[in-house]
């Protein structure tokens, strides 16, 4: 048996896993109750939240700065999906990549993404990433630049720390996030499509104060990506 095999060997016995849903033991989440999950997509306007074909907007809201947002699942703090989320942002726990990537590899089977060229993800400020170790943002975006192929890079900077968006109100958040955000690469990816990746889509403000940079910067076209939606 290898080191590594060995040391996952004892965590096993002395700190064994269980299901987020159902506590059964041996993985963070069972093949069961991975299966539970509807992973056919979200896909609504970005702004008004209305159903539509494709995550476009729809005929009563202005088109702003991403062109459609498309989701894997709906996200309820509540339940699986917000166990898996809420686990992996704030405690790291790296086995739940496993779920989260079959998760991605499921929706990503189903859904052609088109025209991509680049994938990014919503940066975090210097102060949050070392208090957290990870930016769980990143983490997806490179999973999902694995499945189709793509490169992924680190396009965005925060340049300004800002308190988390879950304190605040619509409109509050979208004052909170003002020039938070800066281009942190060079004009070569002028006239390109990127999927920009989040992990969770409640309001959107992170994804269009981000989207705005990038379109500011040169950027063709942004699409917006969330493993989940509120």
């Amino acid at each position: 048996m290898s080191f590594g095999g060995l040391i996952n060997y004892f965590k096993d016995i002395f700190f064994p896993v269980s299901c987020l849903n159902c506590n059964k033991e041996g993985s963070f989440v069972c093949e069961e109750c991975l299966q539970t999950l509807d992973l056919s997509g979200v896909f609504c306007c970005p702004t008004c939240h209305k159903e539509t074909k494709n995550g476009e907007y729809c005929n009563n809201c202005e088109t702003t700065f991403i062109a459609r947002h498309i989701a894997v699942t709906k996200y309820d703090e509540k339940t699986l999906i917000g166990e898996i989320i809420h686990s992996f942002k704030y405690q790291y726990v790296e086995e739940l990549q496993i779920a989260i990537t079959k998760m991605l590899e499921f929706f990503l089977s189903h859904y052609e993404l088109k025209d991509i060229d680049v994938i990014t993800f919503v940066p975090l400020h210097h102060r949050r990433y070392v208090e957290r170790g990870f930016n769980q943002a990143e983490k997806i975006a490179l999973v999902i630049g694995k499945i189709l192929d793509k490169p992924t890079e680190n396009l965005l900077k925060r340049v300004r720390y800002t308190e988390p968006q879950a304190k605040f109100k619509r409109q509050e958040r979208l004052t909170n996030l003002q020039d938070a955000f800066a281009f942190d690469n060079k004009n070569v990816f002028v006239g390109k499509n990127i999927l920009l990746v989040d992990d969770v889509f409640t309001t959107g403000s992170t994804i269009q104060e981000c989207a705005k940079v990038l379109k500011n910067s040169g950027v063709e076209k942004v699409i917006g990506f969330s493993l989940a939606r509120g």
